[in-house]
């Protein structure tokens, strides 16, 4: 069914319900809702690759977490590799302060040369040559250059480790991408990719519905009952199934602010679906039923409010 043909189907059993009361605070019943997915998604593809692994078949039932694809992730774990021997060698430069250390020595004992050629001059004058001097005072400056030409390699290699440590989350994300695991429980419904395609990111691999919770639409009269009564209000449904009716319950979750051109506004309800002897979910969308909204008792969200403060 298309598009528009599901959405022209939807507006006539919307048109063509009837909703039914009794006295004010009595249950209200809206006949022929239309029960639809909550939980539907369309899985795409992260990274680009060839799909070296897809477990999972149409009809397969999955829970959050199981696996339903693996791209080729050689690549991003060889530079994982690459970026993890760069980090250990930059890790290992940033924490070694042997350089830094003798550069300090070096200067000290330079300074001393310079400061000792200084004073024989001054007690002899003449006694040490003045080239002689300032090839000291030359060396001790290159040596105060040194340690800080080591300072700086020092802080350079830390940079380079954080820097390699950045190219290792990177790869770790690239891998983590690869593998695609389900963010829902339910049933995989489409496959669109097999064993051995290449994908591309946001190309779709499958569709995956969840059958756990439903929902159920209608209108209302807006003369008949105000939106602020129906919003948490607790409802069941009743559906004929092969083996007898079946009630199902849940609340109002969204009452529309809009009243339409045919003075209705629309509703939605949440329903917990369950499974019957065989592992099969009973409550199936495009079911058509009477949904009751229990107008007699406290807003879902009241109840649960009332019993936290107690």
């Amino acid at each position: 069914m298309t598009s528009m043909a599901f959405t022209c189907f939807m507006s006539s059993l919307l048109l063509a319900g009837q909703v039914s009361a009794g006295a004010p605070g009595s249950p209200l019943v809206v006949n022929r809702c239309l029960v639809s997915l909550i939980d539907e998604v369309q899985i795409p593809a992260k990274e680009t690759g060839q799909l070296m692994m897809v477990p999972v078949s149409r009809g397969d039932m999955v829970t959050t977490g199981d696996m339903l694809a693996q791209i080729d992730d050689s690549i991003p774990k060889k530079q994982r590799e690459i970026a993890n021997l760069r980090f250990m060698k930059a890790a290992e430069q940033a924490t070694n302060e042997v350089d830094i250390k003798y550069a300090a020595k070096a200067a000290e004992v330079a300074k001393e040369e310079h400061e000792m050629l200084v004073k024989s001059n001054e007690g002899v004058r003449g006694a040490i040559a003045a080239i002689t001097v300032r090839k000291a005072l030359l060396g001790y400056e290159r040596a105060v250059l040194q340690a800080e030409q080591a300072a700086l390699t020092h802080k350079v290699a830390g940079m380079t480790a954080d820097e390699a440590r950045g190219e290792m989350e990177a790869a770790e994300m690239i891998i983590e991408n690869c593998r695609t695991p389900s963010p829902l429980e339910g049933i995989v419904v489409q496959v669109f990719k097999q064993e051995g395609e290449w994908v591309r990111p946001g190309e779709p691999l499958m569709r995956i519905v969840g059958l756990k919770r439903l929902k159920v639409e209608g209108a209302l009269d807006a003369d008949m009952v105000s939106q602020s009564d129906i919003l948490h209000r607790k409802v069941t449904m009743v559906i004929r199934l092969a083996s007898g009716p079946a009630t199902f319950t849940g609340h109002i979750n969204f009452v529309s602010p809009e009243i339409g051109a045919t003075g209705e506004y629309d509703i939605s309800a949440e329903l917990q679906n369950r499974q019957d002897e065989q592992g099969f979910w009973m409550l199936r969308p495009g079911e058509v039923g009477d949904l009751t909204i229990h107008l007699d008792q406290a807003p879902v969200k009241s109840q649960a409010l009332a019993e936290r403060n107690r």
